[in-house]
């Protein structure tokens, strides 16, 4: 009885731990920095949040219990940078960003963010790193994360469009409307997010949004299984096609 009663003590004790490590698993899984799109689509191929309109509110997401104070009251941006990159000046029609209209690329920097104190944006080792974006024009947008704006914690990536507020909830967030109808065919607009800290006269990248938690404009390039679907069922079409033609 005694040697039974230990092994089930035991077992409830192992249960705990397992339990408890699970969840800080958990809570350890959330990034300091995210970008969201509302009714966004997650692409395992780049890694990338799309929206699946042209018109859409795009979030910004801080942990706050990944933060530091200063982390919390820091002024954060947003690029918005034109992909395909364009390395000339160019006329590709415009985007919307919270209400004001941005022409592509005559109001925007070529470079590398973020943006130094002489408006240009040449890359050095300490900005952000290209991902396959930059270089490019983008446009920065700074804001500052306001402490009533709070939602549930959650990882963009495993629940795109997840964004759900509430008033004690450990995110802060910060929301944007976005539309790049007026954008030119073939073009999307590509976003991150970061903090920025200075030395020395140089602008460089202080916290930054993991590039598996970037968003994106436009339907999400097809994935692998997708595309192999696709190519079996133009197949069968050929192939029926080409059976009904020798029937005539």
């Amino acid at each position: 009885m005694k040697t039974n009663l230990l092994r089930k003590v035991a077992f409830f004790m192992l249960a705990a731990v397992i339990s408890y490590a699970a969840g800080n698993k958990a809570a350890l899984a959330y990034n300091m920095l995210q970008l969201d799109i509302g009714g966004g689509v997650y692409n395992n191929v780049d890694q990338t949040i799309y929206s699946t309109g042209d018109s859409f509110t795009l979030y910004a997401l801080l942990d706050t219990t990944k933060a530091s104070s200063t982390d919390l009251n820091a002024t954060y941006y947003i690029a918005a940078a034109v992909s395909p990159q364009v390395s000339s000046p160019s006329v590709l029609g415009s985007f919307i960003f919270d209400n004001t209209t941005y022409n592509v690329t005559s109001d925007m920097v070529y470079g590398v963010p973020p943006v130094e104190l002489d408006n240009t944006a040449a890359f050095d080792p300490c900005d952000l790193p290209t991902h396959g974006i930059y270089e490019t024009y983008f446009r920065e947008f700074k804001f500052n994360f306001d402490q009533n704006n709070r939602a549930v914690a959650y990882d963009s990536q495993d629940d795109p469009g997840g964004l759900d507020s509430d008033p004690n909830g450990t995110f802060l967030y910060a929301s944007f409307a976005v539309d790049v109808s007026g954008l030119s065919d073939l073009y999307s607009m590509h976003f991150d997010l970061y903090s920025e800290k200075y030395k020395n006269g140089d602008t460089d990248i202080n916290q930054k949004a993991p590039f598996s938690h970037d968003a994106n404009s436009g339907a999400p390039v097809p994935e692998p299984a997708t595309m192999l679907l696709m190519g079996i069922g133009l197949g069968g079409l050929v192939v029926a096609r080409r059976r009904k033609a020798g029937k005539n």
